[in-house]
């Protein structure tokens, strides 16, 4: 999952020079700097783009449809401009970007017929909600088990995460197929 790491790379980069240096600041690595007062899913689309441009392979579409369902959830939670952000804020936008990133990807996985599904719709929706509840769930417990915030993490550790959470909700999505 190299492009949806990256992704939370970006995502957490940004966090970190927000609380660190300012909504402005945080913007200059993008060349966006001058969307500080912007609402912050304009701000977050303009972001979208930087990251994760259109066009490209399906691991990059992943990514790029992660960020843009969890732009579409701050939108609709009527958070105002990006200056005004919170660190919880940041933190619910990078929840969001990453468990969507490993669902698309497992998704993908049982799309291509890589793993097994439920082969019953309703077995698939029970499926879905709770790779989408373990997924969410997990990530939420990574913050809280490190006793952290998002501004401290490193690259490394995103990687780790990443790919570990990936592991265990893949594991997850093929023993749900395995019993449907």
């Amino acid at each position: 999952m190299p492009n949806s790491r990256a992704v939370a790379g970006g995502v957490a980069g940004l966090a970190r020079n927000f609380v660190n240096q300012g909504p402005a600041e945080a913007l200059r690595r993008f060349n966006l700097e001058g969307m500080a007062g912007a609402p912050a899913e304009d701000v977050f689309v303009a972001l979208t783009d930087m990251l994760c441009p259109a066009g490209g392979t399906i691991d990059e579409a992943i990514a790029r449809d992660a960020m843009l369902e969890t732009v579409a959830d701050l939108a609709a939670a009527g958070v105002g401009n990006f200056d005004e952000l919170s660190a919880d804020d940041l933190r619910e936008f990078f929840i969001g970007v990453v468990s969507r990133s490993i669902e698309g990807k497992i998704l993908n996985e049982v799309g291509t017929n890589a793993i097994a599904a439920p082969s019953d719709i309703g077995g698939v929706e029970r499926a879905q909600a709770m790779l989408h509840d373990f997924v969410e769930g997990c990530v939420r417990d990574e913050f809280d088990a490190r006793g952290t915030d998002l501004s401290d993490l490193d690259a490394a550790a995103i990687e780790s995460f990443v790919d570990d959470l990936y592991g265990a909700a893949l594991d997850l999505v093929e023993a749900l197929g395995d019993d449907g």
